[in-house]
């Protein structure tokens, strides 16, 4: 079957990158408008990704994309045996990487040829020398560098090898995102019985709890899903702190489902939100993790912070345990882990906990932060969706979807708010 749907010609797609890179990138034309420039970087992609299928036509796309799976595995390989950290800010060859690492030359060698393709390294003398040094793209797989990130690679893919753990796991502990994604056909067919389906990921992995519950027992794993979630979100979250007034919220804020409270910590650093009070609330392995991760806090933002245990799912608000009657509560990157009725059933537990206390602050106030999908969302998005997808069935929902959910909870939505970054902040109160 043929189509005679309109393809542009390449030079077309490059004169579009042309005019936009002049009216949105030239250093001699500075644009006042950021979040103008932040939509204009996600039409700058497209039209790249535009341009690269209509050079390399539809097949050769089609099939380079289907093998990108190896390109993020090249990445994984090689970060999950740091071989930037070998590296260093020196050169190697190949057999020393390879003395280095425990991993056969030969792997190595086409990993690396892999990567240099992308940028990542260079090859000292030219190519075919194997001999290698960091640069700015490799850099940001070293541990510690301040732009790291190497956990959220290893979240997304890397096998994790025993000598990076205490935990004496098997080989089969690997990559949480990858293995999962390549079980989504057999998470996508109904279960028998009308059981429950289980996520991608209990299959990959033959666990029967939540995602959140098994990492969480496995300490290895609470601690690198931590640092990746700090990592992603600085990549495609940075703007959240400078994009939102934080500091008009009424403390205490609680925080549910805050994890380590990661956001707590980007938002204590800022001088204007030293002023609020945080309650993070989360399953209780997570919070002893939380407690563990703000030890090692300067004690003006860590008294700024305190903890609550307890399951936002439970079926009585007894059970949940949610702190009750405060000013503000605050739900972000947590709905989209969870089905259409588990999120209004949150939502619900919320709203009561909001209105337990009688005479209740009439000013109380929920923020939904979330990642929404939208006609313009960038290529992460899409991409992270399909991973929200095979840890827990998650769903990246759009603004009306969303909205409707909230709604359905009992709240009134009063302003959607979009900011620089993949997430946007829903504010609502509680219909009485």
């Amino acid at each position: 079957m043929t189509t005679n749907q309109f393809v542009p010609t390449p030079v077309t797609i490059a004169e579009q990158i042309l005019q936009l890179s002049k009216s949105n990138f030239d250093a001699s034309n500075p644009q006042d408008d950021l979040l103008v420039l932040y939509n204009a970087k996600i039409r700058m992609q497209e039209l790249c990704d535009s341009l690269l299928q209509t050079v390399l036509g539809r097949l050769e796309y089609t099939v380079l994309l289907a093998e990108s799976c190896q390109e993020s595995s090249a990445l994984g390989f090689v970060t999950a045996l740091t071989v930037p950290d070998i590296i260093g800010d020196e050169t190697a060859t190949v057999a020393e990487l390879s003395k280095a690492s425990g991993a056969d030359a030969r792997f190595l060698s086409i990993a690396m040829s892999c990567l240099l393709k992308h940028n990542y390294f260079e090859e000292v003398g030219g190519f075919g020398t194997q001999v290698y040094k960091n640069n700015h793209l490799s850099d940001i797989l070293r541990e510690g560098h301040s732009e790291s990130v190497k956990d959220a690679v290893g979240f997304m893919y890397a096998i994790f090898y025993k000598h990076n753990s205490p935990v004496d796991h098997d080989t089969n502990s690997c990559d949480e995102g990858f293995k999962a994604t390549s079980y989504l056909l057999e998470a996508s067919k109904p279960s028998p019985n009308e059981e429950p389906r289980l996520p991608a990921v209990n299959l990959a992995f033959g666990f029967d709890k939540t995602v959140f519950e098994w990492m969480s027992d496995q300490e290895w794993r609470g601690r690198r899903m931590g640092k990746a979630m700090q990592q992603l979100h600085r990549m495609a979250n940075g703007n959240v702190v400078a994009d939102y007034a934080w500091n008009q919220l009424v403390s205490p804020v609680v925080d549910i489902g805050g994890g380590i409270g990661s956001l707590e910590l980007a938002l204590l650093k800022e001088e204007q939100n030293k002023a609020l009070k945080f309650t993070i609330f989360d399953i209780p392995k997570t919070i002893e993790n939380a407690k563990k991760t703000w030890t090692t806090q300067p004690e003006t933002a860590a008294s700024r912070v305190s903890f609550a245990p307890g399951n936002f799912l439970a079926p009585t608000l007894d059970e949940t345990c949610i702190p009750r009657g405060q000013p503000t509560y605050l739900i972000r990157h947590v709905l989209h882990d969870w089905t259409d009725d588990q999120v209004v059933s949150i939502l619900r537990n919320v709203r009561e906990a909001m209105l337990a206390i009688p005479g209740p602050d009439p000013n109380v106030k929920l923020v939904v932060c979330e990642m929404l999908l939208r006609d313009t969302s960038s290529r992460f998005v899409r991409t992270t969706s399909m991973q929200l997808l095979a840890l827990n069935n998650g769903v990246t929902r759009t603004e009306v979807e969303m909205v409707k959910l909230v709604e359905k909870s009992g709240f009134r939505v009063n302003r959607v708010h979009h900011m620089r970054a993949v997430d946007s902040i829903i504010e609502a109160i509680p219909e009485s």
